[in-house]
């Protein structure tokens, strides 16, 4: 289960960026886990060359 993911000195990505999974307090589409109110989705978006791919890359990976 992903939490947060931070990132730094990958591809494009110079300065540490952090994904977090942590949902609000207001956050109406959310689940409880025994530490966390984790999101059920997310959307990734920005302007075009801001990085995206490359945060979806460095995630691939890790995960390998």
């Amino acid at each position: 289960m992903l939490v947060q993911f931070e990132v730094n000195n990958f591809a494009s990505i110079k300065d540490t960026v952090t994904f977090g999974l942590n949902a609000g307090k207001k956050d109406t589409h959310s689940f409880p886990t025994r530490k966390y109110n984790l999101l059920q989705s997310v959307v990734l978006y920005g302007a075009n060359a801001s990085g995206k791919s490359n945060l979806l890359k460095a995630m691939n990976m890790m995960a390998s």
